[in-house]
């Protein structure tokens, strides 16, 4: 039983090591946005511009990075939601939402409302910036990135002002809808 023990420390150990990046690695670089540190491992792909030395990049490595369809299609997808949000259509705006984000959303609406919001849309009003944030539409182009792990999808974008911008995704359908009411700012 003791060397069983043993065996399991020096292969937890093993593998955390392996995890850290010890060793030769042709994924290591100097810098990705001025902000990363030599040694670190940055995943291939464009999910690399968005990684963040010592910061949280759970998305950066989450699943694979989709192909360049995919990302066009997901790309379509956020475009027009943040075009609807922009707008303050809140009717498209709601279309482009997930029903997995939507449900639980609305019903916080309701519960928050006492029962006068009912549905997205008077959500989304209930709710107002609060929900939906300042209703500028950040992008300025297509998205750099799309991290996918079966249905769920993680949007990553440079947007204005030099902010990077994470949007959550999750397939119904065959098609990607949006699993957020606004924009995440990847610094926050």
């Amino acid at each position: 039983m003791k060397n069983v023990w043993k065996l399991i420390l020096v292969s937890a150990l093993l593998t955390a090591a392996i995890a850290s990046g010890c060793g030769e690695n042709d994924s290591t670089a100097t810098e990705a946005s001025g902000s990363v540190s030599e040694g670190t491992y940055l995943p291939p792909g464009p999910s690399r511009e968005f990684v963040i030395a010592g910061g949280d990049n759970t998305i950066q490595y989450f699943g694979r990075e989709g192909s360049s369809a995919e990302r066009e299609e997901a790309s379509r997808v956020v475009e027009a939601f943040m075009r609807a949000r922009a707008a303050k259509n809140w009717k498209a705006y709601c279309y482009w939402m997930s029903r997995s984000y939507k449900g639980p959303f609305v019903l916080d609406g309701r519960r928050t409302s006492k029962g006068k919001a009912k549905n997205c849309v008077q959500t989304l009003i209930f709710f107002g910036q609060l929900a939906s944030g300042n209703y500028v539409n950040t992008m300025t182009g297509p998205i750099d990135s799309l991290r996918v792990n079966g249905e769920e999808g993680y949007a990553q974008y440079h947007g204005r002002k030099s902010v990077d911008w994470i949007i959550p995704l999750h397939k119904e359908n065959g098609e990607w809808k949006v699993a957020v009411s606004a924009p995440i700012n990847r610094r926050r």
